[in-house]
């Protein structure tokens, strides 16, 4: 037995692993051993696009590459909050993109996403706090609020979806307030369900929350992929209690370079500040340099944001293809129709109430995988991603096949 001791908040992380995290170990396993397997692995699991970045940041990293005096400058430590450079460009893609005005005082730079959500947490949360998460919730958001800030944080949850559909209820969100509500979580789209709250439903979570002095963090990972059009809440500036959490992980097809910034108010953004000159010291300088320079031609902002309208076709056309074949082969599954993002979310009750299970057995019979609605509060669900295979949606179709056949074994 190890006998040197682990806090009780690596033991829950050990005991309680992210699924997506397994089921990447089981595409590693496949990788690099194949013949195990008897046949190919199709895998719908994670939110990660394939599809390359536009060409014009090879070509941006050519350039710094080429330029050793400068190159040199920017493998060194850089400002916390973010280089000043950096944040000029994001307040111009801001305004280019979503014809948005915000400031240099209400932005700050981080390792991504997951990075700065941990930062919001240990900013935001007392040990007697409340946070509410809509239900399904991101699956990452429970294990970063019980790890960052004590596992018995109470969380509380605001079903979103009933009788199968979007149905976000002012009222029941009213219901779970009190006076150690500090935090409450929205990701637009969502994921796992690809939902877009409207105007006036934001507006009144937002007011509800103003009133009690709650803030409110707007994840937006998946931003440039609503399928329709964007909500007017993009273009508008900030509200004093609200955090939009912008990360360009997917926006530019770069999720291993870990960049993400936050939009908030400047007392907000001055603590996140203090406290990351702990936490990480410096965002990466080098990336922050590499997307600074990108922007440095004005064209390149119109390529982008051409780039980000193909996307939305794109991707916004996978889904409704990938829901027509689900109907057709799985016709008693109930499907949350997507409004953007990467995934289809869809009840399989009528077939089992085991997701986990059912992700199981797809996973090591029939290499499909699917991550189970469990791991985001909704136990019969389950998530298919088209990201991973989005340059090759046949792949989506031949899992389908296969996920026909299983499910018609339960019938």
């Amino acid at each position: 037995m190890f006998r040197y001791p682990l806090s009780n908040i690596v033991k829950y992380a050990i005991e309680n692993p992210s699924s997506i995290r397994e089921i990447m170990s089981i595409v590693t396993e496949y990788r690099m051993h194949p013949e195990k397997f008897p046949r190919k692995l199709l895998y719908l699991g994670g939110g990660w696009p394939q599809d390359p970045p536009p060409n014009i940041i090879r070509e941006t990293i050519l350039s710094i590459a080429e330029n050793p005096k400068y190159f040199n400058e920017i493998t060194r430590y850089g400002t916390t909050k973010g280089e000043p450079e950096f944040i000029q460009k994001i307040i111009e893609y801001e305004k280019y993109i979503f014809d948005r005005n915000i400031s240099e005082e209400e932005v700050i730079v981080g390792l991504g996403s997951t990075e700065l959500t941990a930062a919001i947490i240990k900013s935001i949360l007392d040990k007697d706090s409340e946070v509410i998460l809509t239900r399904p919730y991101y699956l990452n958001y429970r294990r970063q609020i019980l790890l960052e800030n004590g596992l018995d944080t109470r969380i509380k949850y605001w079903n979103i979806i009933s009788n199968n559909r979007f149905n976000p209820l002012l009222d029941q969100l009213q219901d779970l307030i009190n006076n150690s509500t500090r935090l409450i979580i929205l990701t637009i789209p969502g994921n796992p369900d690809g939902q877009i709250f409207d105007e006036k439903t934001l507006s009144g979570i937002i007011d509800i929350a103003e009133e009690k002095s709650i803030w409110v963090l707007i994840d937006v990972a998946y931003r440039t992929f609503c399928f329709e059009k964007y909500p007017k809440y993009f273009f508008r500036s900030p509200r004093e209690n609200e955090i939009w959490m912008c990360s360009l992980s997917k926006e530019f097809r770069i999720p291993g370079w870990r960049i993400a910034y936050i939009v908030a108010n400047e007392n907000l953004i001055e603590g996140l500040v203090a406290l990351e000159q702990a936490r990480i010291l410096c965002p990466s300088r080098l990336v922050q340099a590499i997307l600074a320079k990108l922007f440095e031609k004005k064209e390149n902002l119109r390529i982008m944001k051409d780039f980000h309208e193909q996307s939305r076709i794109k991707y916004g056309r996978i889904a409704s293809k990938t829901i027509d074949i689900l109907k057709e082969k799985l016709p008693k599954i109930d499907i949350i129709r997507p409004m953007g993002g990467f995934y289809v979310f869809f009840n399989i009750e009528k077939y089992m109430d085991d997701s986990r299970k059912a992700c199981n057995d797809l996973l090591n019979k029939w290499q499909v995988a699917l991550a189970p609605g469990t791991d985001f509060g909704m136990k019969s669900y389950i998530r298919l991603s088209f990201a991973p295979v989005i340059e090759t949606p046949e792949v989506i179709f031949e899992a389908i096949d296969r996920m026909e056949k299983y499910f018609n074994e339960m019938v």
